[in-house]
């Protein structure tokens, strides 16, 4: 179940984070190298405590949400937090890098095509 009045005060970090963890958890494990691959990839900069604190807010909202809430989520949040094309363009370099690239037809791919494609069909 989405929460609104959670999710009506996220920011692109917040949404990022989400789509980060969309792409980890398509084998319905998400481990702490994942988690700490996330942080070290798209929020190196960031003190730790703040990159926990969001990591939390994020995943107990998304644990919250079914398969189809979290495709819908994706796609109909994409506009309102990847509002210009760079943005859009660092997003999906950010993703990328959570996909095996030995593997094009895992799951973890197979995910990111969606985002990539939801992102890529923003006007």
């Amino acid at each position: 179940m989405i929460h609104t009045n959670i999710v009506s005060e996220w920011v692109y970090e917040h949404y990022l984070f989400y789509l980060f963890l969309c792409i980890a958890d398509c084998d319905c494990f998400i481990s702490d190298e994942e988690i700490q691959e996330i942080k070290e990839e798209a929020f190196k900069h960031w003190p730790s405590e703040s990159v926990s604190a969001l990591y939390k807010n994020v995943h107990n909202e998304f644990i919250s949400h079914s398969e189809e809430e979290k495709t819908k989520f994706i796609s109909d949040n994409a506009a309102h937090f990847l509002r210009t094309p760079i943005v859009r363009k660092k997003a999906i370099q950010h993703l990328i890098k959570m996909v095996p690239s030995e593997h094009d037809d895992c799951e973890e791919y197979v995910m990111f095509r969606y985002i990539r494609k939801v992102i890529n069909n923003l006007k």
